[in-house]
């Protein structure tokens, strides 16, 4: 499990990012392990919910949290 801060400013999506934490489930590009990552940023929103085909991202009170898996590579 890696945990890396960023805290930076997108200008264009209006958000600030603020950390990403990654980990891997078996062995990564077999087709049955994956690389998952989870990442938290705030933005002008109250809320929102996204589904994607993998992953999500919902926001609450200005928090948003993007989940994601990679089957194929990995998160880095």
């Amino acid at each position: 499990m890696w945990f890396k801060p960023v805290m930076t400013w997108s200008a264009v999506e209006r958000k600030a990012r603020l950390f990403r934490v990654m980990w891997e489930r078996g062995t990564v590009g077999d087709g049955k392990g994956y690389s998952a990552k989870l990442a938290a940023s705030l933005v002008l929103k109250l809320t929102e919910w996204q589904r994607y085909s993998d992953g999500w991202r919902a926001t609450v009170v200005g928090l948003s949290l993007h989940y994601r898996r990679s089957y194929g590579g990995r998160f880095v």
